[in-house]
């Protein structure tokens, strides 16, 4: 593939490849991976994304536990990428993704920041869609926030093009579980 677009539509034609119900397996495994990371670090403030297309679906891990806080993103800048933060209900917002009705963070307010992405490499590095909105979230976010890349194992472990804007995350999490990429963390 001679370009970043070439390599993102791969990628995703990669990840909607899998089969419903492989997706939803999966999807159901990284729940209870990340109930036991929430449960075990007393994580109760949680920065998540609802699922669009094929991505992971969170939804069934958001519902189980309504105590917590559960962070959404919404597009608040294209020019700079900017995202600003905030809880449910959620409504339909730019490119069709399900955003925060209000949201008034520009910075999550969570201890654990859950990272899509379309691959993620073994330092945690990854590609998403381009528009670099989780770059400049991961460049400015307290280093005391826990980043996972969050991801179906068919998205871990390759090789994506590393740019200086780019940030990586602290771990991985796919269905096979957790996994810290740094020991700080």
């Amino acid at each position: 593939m001679d370009t970043k677009a070439e390599f993102r539509a791969h990628l995703k034609a990669r990840r909607d490849a899998l089969p419903a119900p492989t997706r939803e397996a999966s999807s159901t495994a990284i729940g209870t991976h990340l109930d036991r990371l929430c449960r075990d670090r007393h994580y109760t403030r949680i920065g998540a994304f609802w699922p669009f297309g094929s991505e992971v679906d969170l939804r069934p891990a958001i519902a189980a536990h309504p105590a917590w806080l559960w962070f959404f993103p919404r597009v608040a800048s294209t020019h700079p990428p900017r995202l600003a933060w905030g809880t449910e209900p959620l409504e339909k917002g730019q490119w069709g993704l399900m955003e925060p009705a209000l949201a008034q963070h520009f910075l999550p307010p969570v201890q654990v920041l859950l990272v899509p992405g379309l691959a993620f490499d073994e330092e945690g590095y990854r590609i998403g869609y381009g528009r670099g909105f989780y770059d400049a979230l991961l460049a400015k976010l307290p280093e005391d926030v826990l980043t996972v890349g969050l991801g179906f194992e068919t998205q871990m472990h390759l090789p994506v093009p590393v740019e200086p804007h780019d940030w990586p995350v602290q771990a991985l999490l796919s269905e096979r579980g957790l996994r810290f990429l740094r020991p700080e963390a």
